[in-house]
């Protein structure tokens, strides 16, 4: 049998709704990397420790991260054709991704988004009295998770709150695993028309908002075109709504579960930012990412990676390594966790996730405040976990108080 024939197939499912599958662990006391098969036959390589992790995305010389070579690994088919689509800095190596990402670094600032903070105070408060208002059981997702973030983004980016389910649709249909290629394409190309529409509506009225300074300052310019800031906005708008909307829900639920980390964390608000930083290690939303593909042959922890055969660098993974983090499976909110990956490392690490952070920090302490009481109202057999979508997180959380 051949070595391609001999790897184990591509995704893994998970045993635990809370635990990465357990092949990374198993495979990670052997070597920090070890070979699968994709969808399509390919060998391709999961690097499941940390350090090797970080190692791999600094080495810009033997790795690629340009979402369009040919041999770039997926986990479907649908994101191979909006894979080789992708025309924002997230798909591209440097020098083209420091170009085009310097333009926006300065909207996500850690002085802007700071400044956001009392406006997501104001939000979360308003979506947390509509839930009381509306009386127990509520979904928390829907309630919560999708629109708290939604609304944050539609303030500091521009777009319609209204727009917000065909937005989100849109990023379904992208991190989905069932999605068709033909689908997941044309929800990515809706989605980058969508944001040209509103770089033509605000060049033409212009508010306080992302689109319109990005505008003035870089499109009038000359920096920046139009079509090429519709596919960067297209990219910001799906990262802004679909990642936290997945860490409100499983965060929630991790505090909804654990008795002593509610009573913890209502006790003393503090513990609210560290217990983020936890949640944000421990559950590492992103499943499959990110990804490369080997610019020559490299050898990586005894074994050679080919010329062409792309790695899987598992966030899940690297963010339970016992060799930076003690007792890894377990949540700490008293670690040190200034060493997770879950927004990723090197050039490509995420922009928002700033503004993640404050959005995180921001309504797991309301929610402590406001709803003392607030529980489960089903049993954990009940609640969806994403097991069909590259970011992880749950489709429902009933709950009451």
């Amino acid at each position: 049998m051949s070595a391609v024939a001999a790897a184990p197939r591509y995704p893994f499912a998970r045993e635990s709704p809370f635990d990465p599958p357990p092949q990374f662990a198993r495979e990670r006391a052997r070597a920090p990397l070890f070979p699968v098969t994709l969808w399509n036959g390919a060998r391709a390589w999961v690097v499941t420790r940390h350090a090797e992790a970080r190692a791999i995305l600094l080495d810009d010389a033997r790795f690629s991260g340009r979402m369009a070579h040919p041999d770039f690994p997926t986990v479907t088919e649908a994101r191979v054709t909006v894979d080789r689509n992708e025309r924002a800095f997230v798909g591209m190596d440097n020098p083209e991704h420091d170009r085009y990402r310097r333009l926006f670094t300065r909207e996500f600032s850690v002085r802007r988004m700071q400044a956001l903070i009392p406006g997501m105070q104001a939000l979360a408060d308003d979506l947390i009295d509509d839930m009381i208002a509306a009386g127990p059981p509520a979904d928390l997702v829907a309630r919560l998770a999708v629109r708290y973030p939604s609304l944050v983004m539609s303030q500091l980016f521009g777009s319609p709150y209204e727009d917000h389910t065909f937005i989100i649709g849109c990023a379904v249909a992208r991190h989905g695993l069932t999605q068709t290629p033909g689908e997941a394409e044309t929800k990515a190309r809706e989605l980058a028309a969508y944001v040209r529409r509103l770089i033509d509506a605000k060049e033409r009225a212009p508010g306080d908002d992302m689109v319109s300074r990005v505008i003035a300052e870089h499109v009038l310019t000359g920096r920046l075109s139009r079509d090429e800031f519709a596919e960067i906005g297209a990219m910001i708008l799906r990262a802004g709504h679909d990642t936290t909307t997945n860490m409100i829900g499983m965060g929630a639920l991790l505090i909804l579960r654990d008795d002593a980390l509610r009573a913890r964390l209502a006790a003393d608000p503090a513990q609210i930012e560290p217990a983020v930083e936890e949640f944000l290690r421990y559950v590492s939303p992103v499943q499959f990412s990110p990804r490369r593909v080997a610019l020559e042959d490299v050898a990586i922890g005894g074994v050679t990676v080919k010329k062409g055969e792309g790695l899987f660098l598992s966030l899940p993974a690297a963010n339970r390594d016992p060799r930076v983090f003690a007792d890894p499976d377990t949540v700490d909110i008293g670690r040190d966790n200034s060493m997770h990956m879950t927004f990723g490392y090197g050039i490509h690490q995420c922009l928002g996730q700033m503004l993640a952070r404050y959005e995180l920090q921001v309504m797991f302490a309301t929610l402590l405040r406001r709803l003392p009481g607030l529980r489960l109202a089903v049993p954990l057999e009940a609640i969806r976990f994403k097991n069909d979508m590259q970011i992880y997180g749950v489709h429902n959380l009933p709950v009451a108080w």
